[in-house]
Order: structure tokens, then sequence, then C-alpha cells
């Protein structure tokens, strides 16, 4: 089981890095569009800084045919490392793409699944990742929790190394929701990892024992006794 951050921001990186247990770190176009100047590939970079070598950058192709695709996967894998994970839409064009750079050895993200068949062909077409949209699923009231359990129980079934990666996610209870029901990976903006920790009966229970030590042993901590 394991977490990713969903952010290209640096700040954010910055903070889950020091904080957080994460794998690596999720992007995708929406957020790269945002990034001031235009200089994509620079700030891909300082996220790459950022994480070291040993983490997984997920990063989205964007082109619109089969070579253009294989192209930039080429271009970010040599500029950016070999923990480069490129991902590349579940489509008739995108399977074609998968099968070529996962035969090449490199790292392919299977994303946009909304089904369970999707899933399914980009495992079967080598994808690393398949990342299922879990809050847009739900929108379009797709069983994204259904959908999760039949593509793990298949991966499990065929000893697959393909992983299912959960992802847009709107609350924690989705995302737990993710892991209970198979996933074996799911990426999370980092506001959502916060409010995972800002329920008011942990600050409460943390208090409390803070409360009767004091009420003992003062401002001494355990070294001191």
């Amino acid at each position: 089981m394991d977490l990713l951050l969903d952010s290209a921001d640096l700040s954010a990186i910055a903070h889950a890095l020091e904080h957080y247990p994460i794998k690596g770190v999720t992007t995708n176009p929406t957020m790269l569009s945002t990034i001031e100047g235009g200089a994509v590939l620079s700030h891909l970079r300082r996220i790459r800084e950022m994480i070291g070598e040993e983490r997984e950058l997920h990063i989205q192709v964007m082109g619109c045919d089969e070579s253009i695709m294989i192209k930039e996967a080429h271009y970010l894998v040599s500029q950016l490392g070999e923990k480069t994970c490129i991902a590349v839409p579940v489509t008739e064009c995108g399977l074609k793409v998968i099968k070529q750079l996962t035969s090449e050895g490199i790292a392919v993200t299977g994303t946009t699944v909304f089904s369970t068949m999707q899933g399914i062909l980009a495992m079967l077409s080598g994808a690393r990742y398949i990342a299922v949209f879990y809050d847009r699923m739900l929108n379009l009231d797709i069983d994204a929790k259904r959908v999760i359990k039949e593509l793990s129980g298949f991966l499990w079934t065929n000893t697959s190394t393909t992983q299912v990666l959960a992802a847009s996610f709107r609350n924690i209870s989705e995302v737990t929701s993710a892991y209970a029901n198979g996933a074996g990976v799911c990426t999370v903006r980092p506001e959502l990892l916060s409010t995972g920790l800002a329920m008011p009966s942990i600050s409460q229970a943390v208090d409390d024992f803070s409360r009767d030590w004091k009420s003992v042993f003062g401002e001494k901590t355990l070294l001191e006794l």
C-alpha cells in the first residue's frame, strides 16, 4: 500500500516530504497549465530535485497521435530520470502507446480510467498503474468502489505487477474506501492529507494526555525523569 501526493505546488510538496510517507508525486495537465510563464519542464525538474531519484514522478503526455506521445515519453524520461511514470490516457491510441513504452521498459500509468474494461485493457497492455478517477466516476453515477474491487481482484488472480492507483478524491472517506476495496496506491491532494489529521478528537486526546502529565511532572520530559 503506497501514498502519492497529487500536486505540482512546490511548497506543498516540500511540506509533504517533511511530514508524510509519500512514495512520489502525481501531476496532471491542469496543474501544469497554471505554472507561471509556462516553464513546465524546469518546474518538473525542480520537483524531481525535491523528491530525489528514488521517488516516482507521474506526468501525462499531451500528444494527439501515437508517435508524438512516444516522443514525449522518451523526452520526459531522458530529462527527469527512470523513476518517471508516463501517464497515457486509456484509449485505442493510448493502448498502442502503452504497449510500445512498456516493451521498452518505461513505466506507464494508464490514466483517465472510468470502467473495469478500461482497466483490464490497460493491464493487458502492460501498464504499471491503472489510474481510476474515483470522484469523477461518482459524478457519472459509476460505482467506483466496485470498479476498484473488480480490478484489484483481477490483478491478484493473474499475479500481475500492475497496481490500481486511485485518484480524484473529494474527501478522506473516499480515500479510505479506495484502499479498503483493493487500491494499491492512492494519490491525494495536500489539503486532504491535512484534513485527515485535523479532527478535533485528535487534538483533544493529545491535550488530555499532556494535561495529566503536567499535573504530576510539570514541564519535565521523559529525558528528565
